[in-house]
């Protein structure tokens, strides 16, 4: 397998970064979704609307992040909007009475990643991911 040589530079460079920003927003996606079923939803039926809202919660998370990765700009507005989303969800649950750790982690989680996708370092990386994309499609061409 051959490897282009500036990976290795830009995995050391990028990935702590890319791979926290993607694992808080995991965690404040996955706990808001535990929140929003265990007091909203409590008395709904899991059997229809519980596996399409995940679904559909998993595929919206996993098109920010690919398209990040793939060099587009919009993916890094989804996975922030999703953040924004996932922590007003959280805060409006706080009548129910919910678990404070997951409570309290959401919200921080949601917060810690959109400082990651604000940092100096994330937006580096997106650029050179858009200069990437750009070259892949000249070498098309």
């Amino acid at each position: 397998m051959i490897r282009h040589p500036e990976l290795k530079g830009f995995l050391q460079r990028y990935f702590g970064v890319f791979i926290g920003a993607y694992f808080s927003s995991i965690i404040a996606v996955a706990w808001t979704f535990a929140l929003v079923w265990s007091t909203y939803c409590r008395q709904c039926s899991k059997d229809g609307l519980f596996p399409w809202s995940l679904s559909i919660t998993l595929a919206v998370f996993m098109l920010g992040h690919g398209a990040v990765v793939r060099g587009r700009a919009w993916g890094a507005w989804l996975v922030a909007g999703l953040c924004v989303a996932s922590m007003v969800i959280t805060l409006t649950t706080y009548g129910h009475r919910p678990n404070l750790f997951i409570f309290t982690s959401s919200l921080v989680a949601g917060l810690v990643t959109l400082l990651l996708l604000n940092s100096r370092r994330y937006r580096e990386m997106r650029v050179r991911l858009v200069e990437y994309r750009e070259h892949r499609r000249q070498g098309r061409r």
